[in-house]
């Protein structure tokens, strides 16, 4: 019987239509398993075979692609990318029970190519894997921010140095319009050098300019990502966005090498005065220390710390000069408060947070209706679970929708309108942190700059409205809300305004 069969096998395939036959029903009947959604996952759009979804998220719309998909599909959906399994969570619900509630089971991530190669193979702290060194490097690095994130340190940072260059380069603009992105792209990444290396730059020094020509090179090559990300074998491929990607971070670690390289030469313990001493010295503490801390740890934190530090918060207070402008009447209710809580005769400090609660909710409701990372970096489980009734297996990629969390109409009245009121109660006090907005995520891989971040904010923010009342250049239209999602930034299409010098009443004297 058997040798019936293999010959009736045999002679069907001597047939060269019949072997083509075959090769087309094979093809045919792993293109729908590729397609297909396994029992108690999450459902959602099938994608074309083998590469699933890929061609409908490879636009600019992808933010508005990815929401729209939750309403046909859900607040938690699946998405199929080359061979890449993805869960999208959308709402409050769901996203805290990953994050908060499970937030062991979701704090692994996923080392796929732009992300291994950003990495260094997973030695750092933002996409390192979720392991016992990683939790280790994390407190090490929180404990750095946090002597820089509050008292003195800051202050002096942004009030005595950053902010009075900022200024004089707006009032010698002299009252005429003026793009103020590249402008507070330089102050904070002059904020951020200064924490971590050590370095006070002029704003023409050549060498400053290359740290912003790298921050701004990277966001964009890194934020659209690889085909390798999905495709395993595109890695092996030299595309133009591996190539490029690839230059600007050997660009980059070099001059973190070269940074940290300067400082173990002139190291004294007992003088700490940026990151990079903070990391030597407990480098230095002993032999333990060391293993933890090597020197691609130390390059890999820096680079971290600072690189997630610039583009977020320079596009946070672009995006608040905007809505500024466009509400005159919420800029002259912040110097109002301004006026009333610090005056003009001295520049913000910290201690007066917490005294300026509407200005504090214009930065939050900026946050929430234009949230700078709408889809924030993924997430991976490190075992198996659930989420929602949905059976996840180890090793699923998850993205939370922060976007479609701070405009979901069910926690938000009338989420696109701007209205800063909405983080105050009825006497004008702030409300307690609401559930339902996590700019900086939540759980295991909350962002480690939270503090810093915040603060660096409130400062440029009181300090900048202190000064100057911001206005559309003559003739010429407000800036546009519209946002822009270029790479992983949520950013706004370049605008010019005019600022009118408030203790003098002049522009731009």
């Amino acid at each position: 019987m058997v040798s019936l069969t293999l010959g009736a096998i045999q002679s069907f395939l001597s047939s060269p239509i019949n072997v083509l036959l075959v090769i087309v029903l094979m093809l045919v009947i792993a293109a729908l398993w590729s397609m297909r959604i396994p029992a108690g996952f999450p459902p959602g759009p099938r994608g074309l075979p083998f590469i699933g979804s890929i061609g409908g998220l490879a636009n600019e719309d992808l933010v508005y692609t990815v929401t729209d998909f939750a309403k046909t599909y859900g607040d938690i959906y699946s998405l199929k990318i080359g061979r890449q399994r993805i869960v999208v969570l959308n709402n409050n619900e769901n996203i805290r029970e990953a994050l908060v509630t499970k937030q062991n089971a979701f704090a692994g991530r996923p080392l796929v190519h732009s992300l291994d190669l950003f990495s260094e193979g997973g030695e750092d702290i933002l996409i390192g894997n979720f392991t016992q060194k990683w939790k280790a490097l994390r407190k090490i690095a929180q404990q750095a921010i946090r002597n820089y994130a509050s008292g003195h340190k800051l202050e002096k940072l942004l009030t005595k140095e950053a902010f009075p260059r900022l200024m004089k380069s707006i009032t010698d603009k002299n009252g005429e319009p003026f793009e103020p992105y590249p402008l507070l792209i330089l102050t904070v990444c002059n904020v951020m050098a200064t924490m971590c290396f050590g370095e006070r730059y002029e704003l023409d020094d050549p060498e400053f300019k290359g740290i912003v020509k790298f921050v701004q090179e990277f966001n964009e090559s890194f934020g659209n990502g690889l085909l390798a990300d999905f495709v395993p074998i595109f890695k092996y491929i030299p595309t133009n966005g591996l190539r490029v990607l690839k230059k600007t971070l050997s660009t980059w670690f070099s001059f973190i090498r070269s940074k940290v390289d300067e400082h173990k030469m002139k190291m004294q313990e007992e003088r700490v005065s940026d990151l990079v001493d903070d990391f030597l010295k407990i480098q230095a503490e002993g032999e333990d220390q060391a293993d933890l801390l090597t020197d691609v740890n130390v390059r890999q934190t820096v680079s971290d710390i600072f690189s997630a530090g610039v583009d977020t918060t320079a596009n946070t207070i672009n995006w608040c000069l905007a809505y500024m402008v466009n509400y005159p009447d919420v800029q002259t209710k912040v110097q109002e408060e301004i006026d009333c809580v610090i005056g003009q005769e001295r520049l913000p400090m910290l201690s007066d947070k917490g005294k300026l609660p509407y200005c504090e909710a214009v930065i939050h409701e900026v946050m929430r209706i234009r949230t700078i990372a709408p889809i924030s970096l993924p997430h991976e489980t490190t075992e198996d679970t659930s989420i929602g009734g949905y059976n996840i297996p180890k090793g699923t990629q998850i993205w939370t929708n922060l976007w479609k969390l701070h405009m979901d109409d069910k926690h938000w009245k009338e989420p696109e309108k701007f209205r800063p009121e909405r983080f105050l109660d009825t006497d004008g006090k702030a409300l307690p942190k609401q559930d339902s907005f996590l700019p900086f995520s939540a759980g295991r891989r909350v962002c480690i700059g939270e503090i810093l971040a915040r603060n660096k904010l409130l400062l440029m923010f009181t300090c900048l409205f202190q000064q100057f009342t911001f206005l559309p250049p003559p003739g010429k239209e407000k800036p546009s809300l519209k946002p822009s999602f270029t790479g992983l930034i949520t950013r706004c299409i370049p605008y010019k305004v005019v600022a009118r010098d408030r203790i003098s009443g002049k522009s731009g004297t």
